[in-house]
C-alpha cells in the first residue's frame, strides 16, 4: 500500500503504508481516482505537518471480509470519508449529521493505490467512468447546501466562489429548477477564473461578476435582489452575500479557512428587519451520495465538466504549477490505479 501526504510549500511525499487486513466488515478497495479538494490545497499551502491527502474516492472492491454483505469483489464503489455510525444517540433520533462516532478513513489517504475501509462507507455504482465518479463527493456537498436553502422553483441564487463546490451548486440548483443564477469570483483576468467562467456558463449560470471590480454588488443588484446566496468561498464574504439577498432571503456559508480571515462583518439589525438568516453547511457525516450518483449517471449534472486536469499518483509535483500559481485549473483528479 502507498499513498500521498502533503504539507505547505506543496511538499508532497508518496509513502509506503502498513498493510491492513480486510477482516470482519472491512473491505479492501483499489483506488481508481481521487479528486483534489480545496481542503487538500489548504494543506499544501498552510499545513506545517504532513497530512494524508484525498477523500473524493472512486474505487473497485478487491477483497471483502467474512462478514461483509453490502458489496462484492469487482464492484465499482464511491468511498465516503466519514459515515454515520447508525447507533449513537444522534443517529437513533434521526440527527445523523451530528454523529461523532461514525466510520472514517482511519488516517488513510484517499490518494493511494488501495485502502481498507468499513463496508458501510461504500456506495456501489454503475454507468459512470471512474474519473467522473470521483466527483460524487463534491456534488454531494453541493446538494446538501442547495437543499438546505429550500429554494422554490425559479428562485434566484447568487453563488460566491467559482471553485468546484460553487460550480456544482450552480449545476444542481439549475437542475432543480432555479431561476437566475449569478456567480462571483475575484479576478476577471485570472486564468483559473476564465476557465471557471466557461464551465459556469455550461453548467447553468447566467452571470459572472468579479469582486475585484468596484461596484460589483450594485451591478449584481441591477437584475433585482436574490432570493438566496451561497458562500463557497472564504467566510469573510458572508457580509457581501447578505447585501445582495432581498426580504426573507437567506445566505448559506460552506466556505472555511485554515489560515485566512474567518470573520465576516454583518449588519444584524438589517438581517432582523429583513427576515434574513445566515445558515451553515458542513457535509459530514456523508449525505446524498446515492442522489449524487443518480444525478451524474442520468446526465442531469455534468460533473465531469469541472475536471480540467488528470495527474498520476507518481506525478503530483505538477500540483504546485497548477495551484501554486495562476493556471486554468479547476478540478484535478489524481489517477491512482486500475
Amino acid at each position: 500500500m502507498k499513498g500521498l501526504y502533503g504539507k505547505k510549500h506543496f511538499d508532497i511525499q508518496l509513502r509506503r503504508l502498513p498493510e491492513r487486513e480486510a477482516a470482519g466488515h472491512m473491505v479492501r478497495i483499489g483506488v481508481r481516482a481521487c479528486g483534489v479538494c480545496g481542503t487538500d490545497l489548504h494543506f499544501l499551502r498552510e499545513m506545517d505537518e504532513y497530512t494524508p491527502m484525498g477523500h473524493e474516492i472512486s474505487a473497485v472492491v478487491r477483497e471483502i471480509g467474512p462478514e461483509v454483505t453490502r458489496v462484492k469483489v469487482g464492484d465499482s464503489v464511491i468511498c465516503e470519508d466519514v459515515s454515520p455510525c447508525g447507533a449513537c444517540p444522534s443517529c437513533k433520533t434521526g440527527q445523523y449529521r451530528l454523529c461523532r462516532s461514525g466510520y472514517n478513513l482511519d488516517g488513510q489517504p484517499g490518494m493511494a493505490d488501495e485502502m481498507v475501509v468499513h463496508e458501510n462507507m461504500l456506495n456501489p455504482f454503475e454507468g459512470i467512468d471512474p474519473v467522473t465518479a470521483s466527483m460524487v463527493e463534491p456534488l454531494a456537498v453541493a446538494i446538501r447546501g442547495v437543499t438546505k436553502l429550500a429554494l422554490r422553483p425559479f428562485a434566484s441564487l447568487a453563488i460566491f466562489g467559482m471553485g468546484a463546490i460553487g460550480l456544482l451548486s450552480a449545476a444542481y440548483a439549475r437542475a432543480m429548477g432555479a431561476g437566475r443564477i449569478a456567480m462571483v469570483a475575484r479576478d476577471p483576468d485570472s486564468l483559473r477564473n476564465r476557465a471557471a467562467a466557461a464551465a459556469a456558463a455550461d453548467l447553468g449560470a447566467d452571470e459572472v461578476h468579479y469582486s475585484g471590480k468596484d461596484g460589483y454588488l450594485e451591478e449584481m443588484l441591477k437584475g433585482g435582489a436574490f432570493d438566496a446566496a451561497i458562500v463557497a468561498a472564504p467566510p469573510s464574504l458572508c457580509g457581501e452575500a447578505m447585501r445582495v439577498v432581498g426580504y426573507g432571503g437567506n445566505v448559506l456559508c460552506q466556505g472555511v479557512t485554515f489560515g485566512g480571515d474567518p470573520f465576516a462583518r454583518l449588519d444584524v439589525s438589517a438581517m432582523v428587519l429583513n427576515k434574513n438568516q445566515l445558515l451553515t453547511s458542513f457535509a459530514e457525516p456523508a449525505e446524498n451520495f446515492p442522489l449524487s450518483i443518480q444525478m451524474i449517471r442520468s446526465g442531469r449534472v455534468d460533473a465531469g465538466r469541472i475536471i480540467t486536469h488528470r495527474v498520476p499518483l507518481t506525478g503530483t509535483e505538477k500540483l504546485a504549477g497548477l495551484y501554486g500559481n495562476d493556471a486554468p485549473a479547476i478540478k484535478t483528479v489524481i489517477l491512482c490505479g486500475e
